[in-house]
C-alpha cells in the first residue's frame, strides 16, 4: 500500500470554545441571545449538542421564560453525557464560566464564519468529486451553475443577516450619492414613453421590477421596445428570452422600429418604403449596445452565469427577462410558493451583486375570469400574478400592462343569449361597446413603486399593426380622465 501525505485530509477546524463562551453568556442574560438571534442558527454550531441548546435556550427566551441551568434542566436529556459529566453538570459548567455578555457578537460572528469555511470545504471536495469522476447525466457547466449556486448560498447565510452599521454612518454616504446620481445622466435609465415614467419613476441600478400582463397582452412588445430604446439613449441593455426565439425578437423589434408589419416583415413581402426603412434599422442598429440572448431550458443559475459573464465582457445597465414561469424553479423538494419566493429573491440578489437593473416579465393568471363572472373588474390586482402577490416582498417596483380589447374579444363569444326590453342593449352588446371602446388603448397599472406613491394608471396607446405602444398625450381631449374599463 503506498500512502502520500495528501491521501490524509487534515481535521476540520473548530470554534468549539467561541461555542461555549456564546452558550455560557446567553444563560447569563436574554440581552446576549438577543444580540445574535438575528444571524445565529442552531445548525451553525459545529457541535450538535450546542446547537441543541441553543434552539431550547432560543424557544425559552421568545417566550419571556427565565433562562439558566435550573429553568433549562426539564428539557436536556436526562441520561446523555459530555465526557465524564451530565448534560446538566455540562450546563452549569458552561454557565459558571462565562467571563462576559459583551462579547456575545463576536463569539456568534466566530461560529458562522467557522461554519462557512466547514461549507466552503464541503463544496470543494464535491467539486473535486464531481470533476473526476463526472455521472453522464451532468455537463461542467451544470457542475459550475451547482457550485455557484452553493457558493452563493454560503455568502448570503454567512454575511446577509450580521452586517450592522449605524444609520449616522450610513446617512452621509446615502445623501452623497444620492447627490452624485442627481448629477449623472446615466444613473437612471428612462422608460420609452413619458407616461411609464410618471407612473413608475426612472429605472435604477441594483432594482428587481415586475411586468405582468396577460398572454398575448404585449409583454414581450414592450420588452423589446424598451431595451430599443434604451440603448440608442447609450444604456446597454440586454433582453434574455425564453419564450421565443433569438430571431423572432429581433424581427418583431425591427417591425416596431420600422413601422412594418410583423407578418409583412416574417413574409418579406415588402415595399419599396418598406425596405429603406429597414434598411435603415439594419444600419442603426449595427452600433447600438442591444443585445438579444435566446435561451432553451432555463434555470436561474443559467441567468446568473449568462449575466455575469456579460458584465464582465460588455457591461450592462439593463436585463429584461421573458418570462417567470419559464424559468425552472429551485429548490424541488420545497413547496411552490417557496420555490417561487426563491426564484424572485434570487433575481433581486443578482441585480444588487451586479448593480443593474433586471425587469422580469409576469404570467398574469385567469383568477380574473372568476371574478368577472362575480360581477367584478378585469383589471390585473397583484393577486393575478404567476407565484402571487407575495412575490412582492421582492420587487422594488411593479406594475402591469392592462389591455381591455383582447379580454372583451375572448369573453364576448362566451356571453349567453338573453331576451331585453325594447331600445335596451343586451349584456353582450354592451361589451361589444366597451371593447370598440378600448380598442388601442391601454393601462400601466401600477402595483408597488418603492420610491414613490403607487396606484397610478396612465392611459397609452397599443398599435397592433406594428406590436408597438405609443403615447396618446397629444390625442387625448382636454377633459380625459383615464381609462374606466
Amino acid at each position: 500500500m503506498n500512502a502520500h501525505s495528501r491521501d490524509f485530509r487534515p481535521a476540520l477546524p473548530d470554534a468549539i470554545e467561541a461555542e461555549q463562551a456564546l452558550l455560557g453568556a446567553c444563560l447569563r442574560s436574554s440581552d446576549a441571545y438577543w444580540r445574535v438571534a438575528g444571524f445565529l442558527k442552531p445548525e451553525h454550531f459545529h457541535e450538535k449538542l450546542h446547537g441543541q441548546l441553543f434552539e431550547i435556550i432560543g424557544t425559552m427566551v421568545s417566550e419571556g421564560r427565565a433562562v439558566n441551568p435550573i429553568t433549562i434542566k426539564p428539557y436536556l436529556p436526562a441520561n446523555e453525557m459530555v465526557g465524564d459529566v451530565t448534560m446538566f453538570e455540562y450546563v452549569i459548567r458552561l454557565s459558571s464560566e462565562a467571563v462576559t455578555i459583551s462579547g456575545a457578537y463576536d463569539y456568534a460572528r466566530g461560529v458562522v464564519e467557522m461554519w462557512a469555511r466547514h461549507r466552503l470545504i464541503g463544496v470543494a471536495q464535491d467539486l473535486d468529486a464531481l470533476a473526476r469522476n463526472m455521472p453522464v447525466d451532468m455537463t461542467p457547466e451544470k457542475i459550475i451553475a451547482e457550485t455557484a449556486d452553493r457558493l452563493t448560498q454560503i455568502a448570503q447565510e454567512g454575511n446577509e443577516r450580521a452586517g450592522a452599521i449605524k444609520y449616522g454612518v450610513i446617512l452621509p454616504n446615502a445623501l452623497d450619492k444620492a447627490a452624485k446620481a442627481s448629477g449623472d445622466a446615466k444613473a437612471r435609465i428612462p422608460w420609452f414613453l413619458p407616461e411609464i415614467t410618471q407612473a413608475l419613476g426612472d429605472i435604477r441600478r441594483g432594482n428587481l421590477i415586475g411586468l405582468m400582463s396577460d398572454s398575448g397582452g404585449g409583454k414581450t412588445s414592450f420588452s423589446l421596445q424598451q431595451c430599443r430604446y434604451a440603448s440608442a439613449q447609450g444604456f446597454r441593455s440586454a433582453f434574455f428570452s425564453i419564450e421565443v426565439t433569438d430571431e423572432e425578437a429581433a424581427l418583431q423589434a425591427a417591425a416596431q422600429q420600422s413601422h412594418i408589419s410583423l407578418p409583412r416583415l416574417d413574409a418579406y413581402t415588402l415595399n419599396s418604403k418598406e425596405s429603406g426603412d429597414l434598411e435603415q434599422e439594419l444600419t442603426t442598429s449595427t452600433d447600438l449596445p442591444f443585445y438579444i440572448v435566446g435561451f432553451g431550458e432555463c434555470s436561474l443559475s443559467d441567468i446568473r452565469i449568462k449575466a455575469e459573464a456579460m458584465v464582465k465582457s460588455q457591461g450592462l445597465d439593463l436585463i429584461i427577462i421573458d418570462h417567470a414561469k419559464m424559468i425552472s424553479l429551485p429548490n424541488p423538494k420545497d413547496m411552490f410558493a417557496e420555490r417561487i419566493n426563491a426564484l424572485y429573491r434570487g433575481l433581486k440578489a443578482l441585480a444588487k451583486t451586479l448593480n443593474i437593473a433586471i425587469v422580469i416579465l409576469i404570467q398574469r393568471n385567469d383568477d380574473w375570469k372568476a371574478r368577472w363572472r362575480m360581477g367584478g373588474s378585469l383589471r390585473p390586482v397583484m393577486g393575478d400574478a404567476y407565484g402571487g402577490g407575495s412575490i412582492k416582498q421582492s420587487l422594488d417596483v411593479w406594475f402591469s400592462i392592462y389591455r381591455p380589447e383582447p379580454l372583451y374579444r375572448e369573453l364576448i363569444p362566451t356571453m349567453p343569449p338573453e331576451r331585453v326590453k325594447e331600445g335596451e342593449r343586451t349584456k353582450k352588446e354592451i361589451m361589444i361597446g366597451k371593447m370598440e371602446e378600448s380598442r388601442g388603448k391601454a393601462a400601466i397599472i401600477n402595483h408597488k413603486r418603492r420610491r414613490g406613491e403607487p396606484g397610478q394608471s396612465p392611459q397609452i396607446g397599443f398599435d397592433a399593426e406594428f406590436t408597438m405602444f405609443k403615447s396618446l398625450v397629444d390625442d387625448l381631449p382636454p377633459a380625459f380622465e383615464g381609462m374606466g374599463f
